[in-house]
């Protein structure tokens, strides 16, 4: 049977760097955002807390970019395949794009505002789902799973009609940052640099 044809390390290395720092920007800002109803002190450490480990991550991350540009240059059969890697990512991205702003004007009514971070949180989590295909990378299943079900069960806990709804999303977007933060970490830990590509 014919093997596909994967990108190279240097290729693999910086994509995977590339996706912590921009995962890592995003995750910050569901923290910003998650972070608005606490009391100061409680806003303040969090803040600080998550700050630290995302300049961590950032740091990281531009390492692991820097670091590829010192592997192997690829070849054609892997350029290739990271051009149709890449070119899947832009069409998921504009999907994206097109979902979240359907859902958005679906509950465009002042009433429906509150489920706009579960509705995010679900077109986001999906998104990570065909990226996890083209992309081979398992973490994306676990992230996007993880923003599914925490979407699902905010809206649940919001149809109950609970008292401070802003909480519950408040939490479901921190929880929302420490997802994106973990994959961010696992994708560039030194040990699961692809070194057996070519």
């Amino acid at each position: 049977m014919k093997s596909v044809t994967k990108p190279s390390s240097k290729q693999i290395m910086r994509g995977r760097g590339i996706g912590a720092l921009v995962g890592t920007l995003i995750g910050a800002g569901w923290m910003a955002y998650g972070l608005r109803p606490f009391p100061d002190i409680a806003r303040d450490l969090g803040g600080l807390a998550g700050s630290v480990a995302a300049a961590w991550l950032l740091v990281d991350s531009l390492k692991s970019i820097a670091s590829a540009k010192r592997l192997p240059a690829p070849n054609a059969a892997s350029q290739s395949a990271n051009h149709r890697i890449w070119t899947l990512f832009w069409i998921n991205f504009a999907a994206e794009i097109v979902l979240l702003n359907v859902a958005i004007n679906f509950l465009a009514q002042p009433a429906l505002h509150i489920y706009w971070i579960s509705a995010i949180s679900l077109v986001v989590g999906l998104h990570f789902l065909p990226m996890a295909i083209f992309f081979r990378e398992p973490s994306y299943w676990h992230c996007g799973a993880a923003m599914i079900g925490m979407a699902g069960a905010t809206t649940l806990v919001l149809r109950s009609g609970v008292a401070s709804p802003e909480l519950y999303t408040a939490g479901e977007a921190l929880v929302n940052a420490v997802i994106l933060g973990s994959v961010a970490a696992w994708g560039i830990q030194p040990a699961r640099l692809p070194r057996r590509f070519t």
